[in-house]
This record gives C-alpha cells, sequence and structure tokens, in this order.
C-alpha cells in the first residue's frame, strides 16, 4: 500500500490520515503511534474492513472490562462527547458506552536486564489472541518505528540533509516537488526489494544510501532546472 497526502502548517496529522482511509481494506493492520488514537480514527478505520493496532497515550481513559487469559484486558474507547456527557451525569469509566478494544501492555528489556523501557499499551479490535497474540503486536509495533528511519532517508538521503529547503516557492510547485521526492524514494526502495528478492535477501539488510549511489552512478544526465 502506497498512498501520501501533505497541506499547509495548519493542516494536522489527523485531518491528512482521514484522507487516507480510502487506501485500507479488508484484513489488513494498521499500525500507528500514540498521536493518532481517537474514538474516531478507530470507527474510520474498522469501517474498512482493516484492523487497528494503535498505541494509546497515558492519559487515555481504557478501564478493564474483563482480563483475557494471556494477561490481556478488554476496554472500550469512548465517545468524547458521550463520554463527557455520561459522566457529568456521574457514570463511571466503565459504565460508558464505546468501541470494544483488546488491551495489551508490555515493556521491552535490554538483554542483561539492565534497562528495562518505558510500558508500551496497544488497543486493537482483534479481541481473540488467537488472531493477534501479544507477541505478535509487539513486534508489528516495532516494526512502525522503522518509518522513522524513512523519514530519515527522505530528509537527509533525498532532499540533502536538514539545511536543505525546498527550491520551489509556490504551494503547487512545493507540492510537486514533495511527491517527486516520494516518488523517488519509492523507486529506490522497490528496486532495493527486488534485488533482495532476487539475492535471498532481507530487504531491511541492504544499505538505503548504497543503493541511492549506485544508481546515481548510472544516471549520466542529471536534471539541470528549477521545479519553480
Amino acid at each position: 500500500m502506497m498512498g501520501a497526502r501533505c497541506a499547509g502548517i495548519a493542516t494536522g496529522e489527523q485531518a491528512l490520515t482521514a484522507q487516507l482511509m480510502g487506501l485500507l481494506g479488508p484484513g489488513m493492520l494498521l499500525v500507528a503511534d500514540r498521536n493518532f488514537l481517537s474514538h474516531k480514527t478507530l470507527k474510520d478505520t474498522i469501517a474498512t474492513g482493516a484492523h487497528p493496532l494503535f498505541r494509546a497515550k497515558s492519559d487515555v481513559d481504557l478501564p478493564v472490562l474483563s482480563v483475557l487469559d494471556d494477561g490481556t484486558y478488554i476496554s472500550r474507547i469512548a465517545d468524547p462527547k458521550v463520554s463527557g456527557r455520561l459522566r457529568r451525569q456521574g457514570k463511571a469509566g466503565a459504565d460508558i458506552p464505546g468501541i470494544t478494544v483488546r488491551v495489551i501492555e508490555y515493556s521491552v528489556s535490554t538483554e542483561d536486564g539492565k534497562d528495562t523501557s518505558e510500558v508500551f499499551c496497544l488497543v486493537t479490535d482483534l479481541i481473540d489472541p488467537a488472531q493477534l497474540s501479544a507477541m505478535q503486536a509487539a513486534d508489528a509495533y516495532g516494526q512502525r518505528w522503522e518509518v522513522e528511519t524513512a523519514f530519515g532517508e527522505l530528509e537527509t538521503g533525498i532532499r540533502g540533509g536538514p539545511a536543505v529547503v525546498l527550491r520551489s516557492k509556490s504551494p503547487d510547485m512545493i507540492r510537486q516537488e514533495l511527491y517527486a521526492a516520494l516518488c523517488v524514494y519509492q523507486g529506490i526502495r522497490t528496486l532495493i526489494c527486488t534485488s533482495a528478492q532476487e539475492a535471498g535477501l532481507d530487504p531491511d539488510r541492504v544499505s538505503f544510501t548504497c543503493a541511492k549511489n549506485a544508481i546515481a552512478a548510472r544516471v549520466s544526465d542529471a536534471a539541470a532546472f528549477s521545479p519553480r
């Protein structure tokens, strides 16, 4: 699945995420960081047939409705408008309706056990542990962090570093330049995956920088015009 949206600085990530929901489909697992967990985003994700696996912030109300055999528990994510009204009526957290979710909490320790991470709290609509075990959920969320590497490669490998600003000056041309960078990045990643598959390697073990440099070395006539 590939998709991207961009907008002005006044548009938040949640609004842009809503524009990408059409890319989701049945059977997909959508992994997202804690900035994206909300009743609306969960509802919209489930409506596509995809399954959410979102990290929750520490202040999210997750009442324990029942505990499962694997140590995870059933809870709910309430609509904030409904929750606010019912709380004013004196209702407790467990009495407020919402989207039923399964909560998976875990921490990560170093091999020697000297250092332990903060507690990670994930929520999903996959209630049955047989569909998604706690270990599988933790592994999936760990892979989500690989997108940070992608951002770094886009910023440094493609754009040239944090100090390099976009050359375009108008909104339309800035948008064109951003999508061009994304297309180049995806093209390089596609080539890496194809080459790794032919060599029987894990694509994650192939250096993006080396691949980019190898491709650049074969380009005889680099573009010499401004995108303005």
